[in-house]
């Protein structure tokens, strides 16, 4: 049957398994890659949440803050300003020195000793005690007070003090440049859209403190002292959002395991300015969006390149695909086959159909031999004994051709009623005779009965080399045949 699975069919075989595996590998690929943009957006969503999170408690801190501020302030409870003392020339503080800071209390810095610094750090130290008491381990470090004319700084996380002066701080120096002006005090305590609430974040910014770029989420400590409240404050609540903070947070909501391939940008949406916290975020073509407020967005995606290249599922798949291809092939190549036999296989003898002739004529059959064979005398064996018999005769005759060739190499094809071709490839016509005796041989040996009687057969041949041509090779070997049957007549 190689004769049959020819060069096109190996071509179709080929492009036919390649185009299924590559259908296959591609909806493997896609399923994961689904799977992985789903647990991309759940951990995206988490961060999320922790971020407003953050903000909700910002906000509710800044409003105890303004109302403690405001009892002890009215009720002359804020301290004595003996406990500010010169950190140097220019600055005042508590709990300010560099170099003896005490991590049980918040630190404050001012330009001079004031009662409005003094009565901010016993109203901050109150709120930082109850919050630490309450929650205890999730104290946020990155945290301070600005006054809103700058005033004065207080740091809850009284290390965070230690880089700070008003000499080079951007904030100190112009404060107006990184805050929005405050809404009234009714409103932003009532406004419910938390995304709308956050545009009083700050712009992208090196922080002091880690050397990294950052933003603030903004709150603001509202004076509660005259009769009409407005939208006039004494501080600004700030909570930083450096880049080794925003990567941590990644890295929690995703459970310390970031998926392979993940691009996520944190932009903002008024200048867009942009800080990548993973991957490779430049010139994301296709990204999902998450926004934290009206103001900061999250894009996310995952690069189609280093998920297939990173992720062990994905990996997997690519990994097998070239055994899909090969097993996909040989399974195609031998339904072919099994397509070609029922097409072109004689059922009755099991040799060829005159169909092959189509295909045997495409090919290269120099170097080749053809016998005819014709059984003498078969139309009387047909109507003596009926056509069972005739039947019988012509397998058994078929078993002997079959029986003689090279099963790899040559073919016996049934050309017609008890007529048969042999095509021997690579073979001379001495090689075609003695092929074509042992058959004609071995057909009158054979002891042929039916109902009791012996009925003896017998071939007629005739053999020619194919000189270019098969179909003069077949008249000429016709010729040589019908000479011998007309002889033994």
């Amino acid at each position: 049957m190689k004769i049959v699975q020819d060069k096109l069919r190996n071509r179709q075989a080929l492009l036919v398994s390649g185009l299924i595996t590559l259908v296959f590998t591609s909806l493997f690929l896609f399923i994961i890659y689904e799977q992985r943009m789903a647990a991309a957006s759940e951990g995206v969503s988490r961060l999320q949440a922790h971020m407003l999170d953050i903000f909700n408690d910002n906000e509710l801190i800044a409003d105890a803050i303004g109302e403690r501020y405001y009892h002890i302030k009215t009720g002359e409870q804020c301290g004595v300003m003996a406990q500010f003392v010169p950190r140097n020339k220019d600055e005042w503080g508590i709990n300010a020195d560099p170099k003896r800071v005490h991590s049980a209390t918040g630190t404050i810095i001012a330009q001079q000793p004031s009662h409005n610094a003094l009565c901010m750090y016993a109203a901050a130290e109150f709120i930082r005690g109850m919050v630490n008491e309450l929650n205890p381990g999730s104290f946020d470090a990155h945290r301070y007070i600005i006054a809103s004319n700058s005033d004065y700084f207080y740091w809850f996380m009284a290390s965070d003090s230690r880089n700070f002066s008003f000499s080079d701080s951007e904030m100190a120096m112009d404060i107006t440049h990184f805050f929005y002006p405050p809404v009234d005090f009714y409103t932003r305590l009532l406004q419910k859209n938390v995304k709308n609430k956050a545009l009083s974040s700050t712009n992208f910014y090196t922080d002091k403190i880690t050397g990294e770029k950052a933003y603030s989420v903004v709150s603001y400590i509202y004076d509660l002292s005259g009769k009409e409240i407005s939208d006039q404050i004494v501080a600004y609540l700030v909570y930083d959002h450096s880049k080794p903070e925003l990567e941590e947070a990644l890295a929690e909501a995703f459970d310390n395991q970031i998926l392979p391939g993940l691009n996520v940008e944190l932009v903002n949406l008024t200048n867009k300015e942009s800080l990548c916290l993973s991957g490779k975020c430049a010139g994301q073509s296709s990204y999902l969006v998450r926004n934290f407020s009206e103001k900061y967005a999250l894009h996310y995606s995952i690069s189609l390149g280093r998920f297939m290249a990173r992720d062990t599922q994905a990996g997997i798949v690519i990994l097998l695909a070239p055994f899909f291809f090969i097993i996909i092939t040989f399974s195609l190549k031998s339904w072919l086959n099994e397509s070609d036999l029922k097409v072109y296989i004689d059922t009755l003898t099991g040799c060829f159909n005159r169909r092959i002739l189509d295909i045997i004529k495409r090919r290269d059959l120099s170097h080749c031999s053809v016998v005819l064979l014709d059984c003498n005398k078969f139309k009387a064996v047909n109507d003596t004994w009926g056509h069972a018999a005739g039947d019988r005769a012509l397998q058994i005759i078929a078993n002997r051709m079959l029986s003689n060739t090279r099963t790899s190499h040559d073919l016996v094809i049934r050309t017609g009623g008890d007529e048969f071709m042999i095509l021997l490839f690579r073979s001379q016509a001495s090689d075609a005779v003695a092929i074509a005796e042992r058959i004609s041989g071995q057909v009158t040996s054979h002891v042929f009965v039916v109902e009791g009687n012996t009925i003896p057969l017998s071939v007629s041949w005739g053999i020619a080399e194919v000189k270019g041509d098969l179909d003069a090779a077949i008249q000429n070997a016709d010729t040589a045949m019908y000479k011998m049957k007309q002889a033994r007549e």
